[in-house]
């Protein structure tokens, strides 16, 4: 009889704490603490949020990979031709193509793809290549005309099948491609559909979903001459989106009922079932496009049911780690219950200052990571709407509203405060980061011209512990913004550009900003903590009004949505770090709030399974 160790090169081992490290994928230990046998396994992904297409649009065609996909065609509100171009975590719009129209198919590479068939005003045939730089009409198109077909394959070898001709039931016709012209394949799918998706390529493909129109699960096999009947999907749909190769796919999103109802859900095949992946999208949506593999996959564009064309993109990512998303948990309330405060330091030392109680409040407090204690002396000047940077022992506080826009600073050594340096322009609702010798004041609202309204800034200042200086301006005017990072590597995200709140994030470099990946939520009043590369934002107000506890976190390229705080609340004060951060006070639903929430942030660990007998 085989021995584990003769599998696998080594014993069973007896241990009192899962293994962390990667190595042990596939490995069986004995958890001598839970008395259980244990292994880690690589069996589900997780997806997070990447950039926004800049034209937001459903019913598209997309190819390529995670880090290099096309997207091209869709509707907005009418057909489109644009094509945009995706580098992992931005997408940028190049050459459109030379027919507009949406549900037609797309494959191939970022550089060299195919789109065939499709809608405009009538079914196409129409087939364009795509050289990296610009589409090109094909002499011939497809030899039965449809819409909502799919495609799989390379520019040289492609496969398109099912679709929808002049029969509400779809069609099974299949065709390759060469590289010139299309022929007809005397195979037809077993079930005729339109609305598919598919994965693989010419004599290798897979295709599922649909509807003919009922609503699909079906699944079948093409290995270049027929196609077989395979195991279905889980959840019925069409619509829907698809990645991957013949023995290794991603079936993602798609309307799961005649009438419009968006799922989320992604399945996996391993080749020969599906698997019902744990997490779906964050955004549940209709006619996407998707790209890469199982392993690193990519959606994009698609519907909101009911509700408008996002721009929203997601990366799938998949294997023996998985993310834990991060979580708020309560901590020792304020003493003085307030709003449009300020903050500095860690989650373990912090300190919180003025604010609305709903006067202006020169009240300091200090936190040791339990129970908050008021400091004998605040600030010489109580104010609102005033922002805060660096320690518990060494921070600063500039600007807000007295009874008019403030331009004062003040230091604080752990124990007083005391005058520094006036900002150049006298601003409330602004934002800050750094330390108190080295600090950033951006954004913010200033005395509008009568009868205006509030004014939204773009000024930035720099402060070296004495003195403001000028610096460049953000790229959006705008205030009830958050900050985060140093003075020389800072990131301000959301607000209100006056008129409209804003997703908008820009990045400093230490002399301009760059306009960088969107927050996924809108919002105004919202609090920033953390760095340049790994930041927090949570809380605010949204457009619709509604005051949100929304959390992001940040990794230096694109912002994930993570766990809400427990307490929506708008206005609130802010600290620590990505994985430590802090939140006290602010407003909430039900008025102002003393509650304080403590952020651990996300992290990665094993996909630990425990095994069991039956």
């Amino acid at each position: 009889m085989t021995t584990y160790k003769e599998l696998f090169g080594k014993y069973v081992q007896n241990v009192s704490s899962d293994p962390t490290s990667t190595d042990a994928e596939g490995q069986i230990w004995y958890n001598s603490t839970s008395g259980t046998f244990k292994t880690a396994l690589g069996s589900y992904g997780v997806w997070s949020s990447g950039g926004n297409m800049n034209t937001g649009r459903a019913q598209l065609a997309g190819c390529g990979t995670q880090t290099a996909a096309l997207g091209f065609a869709g509707y907005i509100a009418a057909n489109t031709a644009a094509t945009e171009s995706y580098n992992g975590s931005s997408w940028t719009s190049v050459n459109s193509m030379n027919t507009a129209r949406r549900i037609l198919a797309g494959f191939g590479t970022q550089t060299a793809s195919i789109g065939a068939g499709g809608q405009t005003t009538a079914v196409q045939t129409a087939t364009e290549s795509w050289n990296g730089t610009s589409w090109t009409n094909n002499p011939t198109g497809l030899n039965t005309a449809r819409r909502n077909l799919f495609g799989v394959g390379t520019q040289t070898a492609g496969l398109a099948f099912g679709g929808f001709s002049t029969s509400p039931t779809g069609t099974g016709a299949t065709e390759t491609w060469n590289g010139s012209t299309w022929t007809t394949s005397p195979a037809t799918m077993n079930t005729a559909r339109q609305s598919l998706a598919g994965a693989g390529t010419q004599t290798a493909a897979l295709a599922f979903g649909g509807g003919n129109p009922t609503v699909l699960s079906s699944t079948e096999s093409f290995n270049g001459t027929s196609w077989t009947t395979v195991n279905s999907l889980g959840t019925a749909r069409y619509q829907i989106a698809g990645a991957g190769i013949q023995t290794a796919a991603l079936a993602i999103g798609g309307n799961v009922a005649p009438n419009p109802t968006a799922s989320s859900a992604t399945e996996l095949w391993n080749g020969t079932s599906w698997t019902t992946n744990p997490t779906g999208l964050a955004t549940a949506r209709i006619a996407g496009a998707a790209g890469g593999t199982k392993a690193s996959g990519l959606f994009f564009g698609g519907n909101l049911v009911p509700g408008a064309n996002p721009a929203a993109t997601e990366a799938f990512n998949y294997g023996v780690t998985v993310p834990v998303a991060g979580s708020w948990s309560s901590g020792g309330s304020l003493n003085t219950t307030r709003s449009q405060l300020a903050g500095a330091g860690i989650q373990t030392a912090a300190l919180a200052f003025g604010g609305s109680t709903p006067s202006a409040t020169s009240a300091t407090e200090l936190y040791n990571g339990t129970a908050w204690t008021n400091n004998p002396t605040g600030l010489a000047t109580a104010r609102r709407t005033l922002a805060g940077c660096g320690l518990q022992t060494a921070a600063l506080a500039f600007g807000g509203l007295t009874s008019v826009d403030e331009v004062s600073t003040e230091s604080f050594n752990g124990s007083s405060w005391t005058s520094g340096g006036n900002l150049g322009t006298a601003r409330r609702n602004l934002s800050g980061c750094g330390l108190q010798t080295a600090a950033l004041a951006f954004g913010g609202s200033g005395a509008p011209p009568p009868g205006v309204g509030t004014t939204a800034q773009s000024a930035t200042e720099k402060y070296n512990g004495t003195a403001w200086t000028s610096t460049g301006s953000l790229n959006t005017a705008r205030y009830g913004l958050a900050g985060l990072g140093i003075q020389t590597a800072a990131i301000a995200a959301g607000g209100n550009t006056n008129p409209g709140i804003t997703t908008a994030t820009e990045s400093f470099n230490g002399s301009t900003w760059t306009s960088v990946n969107s927050l996924n939520t809108a919002r105004e009043w919202i609090v920033g903590a953390g760095t340049q590369t790994l930041g927090l934002a949570f809380g605010g107000n949204t457009p619709a009004p509604a005051i949100t506890g929304a959390t992001e976190v940040w990794n230096g390229t694109s912002w994930t949505t993570s766990t809400s705080m427990t307490t929506a609340r708008l206005q609130t004060g802010g600290a620590g770090t990505q994985t430590a951060g802090l939140a006290f006070g602010g407003e909430a639903n039900t008025g102002l709030t003393s509650a304080t929430e403590e952020f651990s942030g996300p992290y990665s660990t094993l996909n630990y399974k425990t095994l069991t007998t039956s």
